[in-house]
């Protein structure tokens, strides 16, 4: 008997019979050795590799259309799209050239920090899911002996420990306690310079520095990486800003030109609805690759080479058992269709596409049990340091639940910015599997709701703002 998922996800791909029936096969007569493995498979098939053709035809498409030659796909997130675009390249002699770069966000932030120091201290002091005075010091690249000073300092400051959370509304005394530090400023200053020769090898090296019109692919978010590789561009002679293709964007840098922004499911102007239903959490975590962080560079006698931070053994085999899953599905679809063109078509037709979202969307907003238990265990950082202490769908109590409610979130924020009463909420990087998991039956649809309310109303004072800012920046 089927499960009651399996029907789900049928019940959508009605709407596209074709895709339908490609998701189906690879798993009709496979034997699992257990059954997180046939979850996987299932998920693998049915959401997550039509998700990566759908995005991956559209960049290819896009791409070759604009005359760009080369696509730069960034570690680590745009691992599974450099797969498959290598695949469709190669099977139809495709007129583009796919690279994968080695970066992070870490690797070429630091290497800039000495050419803007008041962005510099912004980008040390940004909010996240568990913002501690070591993490705010574990971006600035400093040594482990240099920074230690400067960790214990803020932590004093703020009265908190060293791996205690800091309240989203005193990062600003953060940032300007660095900022008034002249020995921080002076280390931050001298490492940035020396990281920027090594980062600018690299890419150099990598091709990076080419005349040619060239292009980054991304999942994306806020397309800083973006910024940063086109200051790098520039520096190494490029003639005009590199282009990029995202999954998704929510916003942009101030003072970027939108047209170099290119996304595919949502933008930072786009309506709602498709920001709340989508988690980029999970994203992250499903589509990575199977090796660690760029940290830095380094020079070997073979040329510059990425430092690469450490990855747990089960991060590698779960990464595999995707790489796998595609391959699968990839043989199969190669096998049915000789032609890329209607190969781009049955994936990016607007009845494909929309169908294909639906199917996401129900697995990240509304996960089966089992789903939750499979992919809700996955390792999760939202830093740009890759920590390995968490995971995606944290352990919430009812009142932890309970406080990631739209009223409760409001109200507490509200009395810690009147009254500095300090009050950590518990959140998790995928809620819906928390509920799905730790919830009482009972309780479940209620939380569920409940926190659509406060993603609605996150997602709209994001926009709210994002716009507010650009109009201001345009009209100086």
């Amino acid at each position: 008997m089927k499960e009651k998922k399996i029907i789900e996800y049928e019940k959508i791909y009605k709407a596209v019979p074709k895709l339908g029936d490609l998701s189906a096969r690879p798993g009709e007569h496979r034997v699992f050795s257990n059954r997180e493995d046939e979850v996987i498979y299932n998920t693998g098939n049915y959401v997550l590799v039509p998700v990566l053709n759908s995005f991956v035809l559209h960049v290819l498409e896009e791409a070759m259309n604009k005359g760009i030659k080369t696509l730069f796909f960034l570690a680590r997130d745009a691992y599974f799209y450099y797969r498959i675009a290598e695949k469709y390249v190669k099977e139809f002699d495709l007129n583009i050239n796919c690279k994968y770069l080695y970066v992070s966000r870490l690797s070429l932030r630091v290497p800039l920090y000495h050419l803007d120091v008041d962005q510099a201290l912004s980008y040390i002091t940004l909010s996240g899911v568990d913002v501690t005075p070591t993490t705010v010091l574990n971006r600035s690249g400093l040594s482990e002996g240099d920074k230690t000073q400067f960790i214990q300092k803020i932590a004093d400051f703020l009265g908190i420990g060293v791996d205690e959370q800091i309240p989203r509304h005193r990062l600003k005394e953060v940032k300007a306690i660095l900022k008034n530090d002249i020995d921080f400023l002076g280390l931050l200053i001298e490492n940035s310079k020396k990281e920027f020769l090594s980062a600018s090898k690299y890419l150099e090296e990598a091709g990076f520095g080419n005349k040619e019109k060239i292009a980054i692919v991304d999942s994306g978010w806020v397309g800083s990486i973006q910024q940063s590789l086109n200051k790098f561009h520039i520096a190494m002679g490029g003639q005009e800003p590199i282009e990029g293709y995202y999954y998704g964007l929510y916003e942009i840098p101030p003072k970027a030109e939108e047209k170099y922004y290119h996304s595919f499911l949502f933008g930072p102007r786009s309506r709602l609805k498709e920001k709340v239903a989508f988690n980029n959490c999970l994203f992250e975590c499903v589509f990575s690759a199977p090796h660690g962080m760029t940290l830095r560079y380094k020079y070997n006698p073979k040329g510059t080479v990425p430092v690469l931070s450490d990855i747990t053994v089960k991060q590698i085999a779960f990464l595999n058992q995707i790489d796998g899953i595609i391959d699968d599905y990839q043989e199969n679809l190669l096998r049915e269709y000789d032609n890329f063109q209607d190969i781009c078509t049955l994936f990016n037709n607007p009845i494909s596409k929309k169908t294909i979202e639906k199917a996401l969307f129900n697995f990240m907003s509304k996960p089966s049990l089992e789903e939750a238990k499979v992919f809700g265990q996955l390792h999760f950082s939202d830093d740009v340091i890759d920590y390995d202490n968490a995971v995606l769908a944290t352990r919430l109590t009812e009142k932890d639940l309970h406080d990631n409610h739209f009223l409760k979130r409001v109200y507490l924020e509200l009395r810690e910015m009147i009254f500095g009463k300090r009050y950590v909420v518990n959140i998790s990087g995928w809620y819906e599997a928390s509920v799905m998991l730790y919830a009482k039956p009972a309780t479940v649809r209620y939380h569920l709701t409940a926190y659509n309310h406060y993603k609605y109303y996150m997602q709209y004072s994001k926009r709210k703002r994002w716009i507010r800012e650009r109009e201001r920046y345009e009209t100086t």
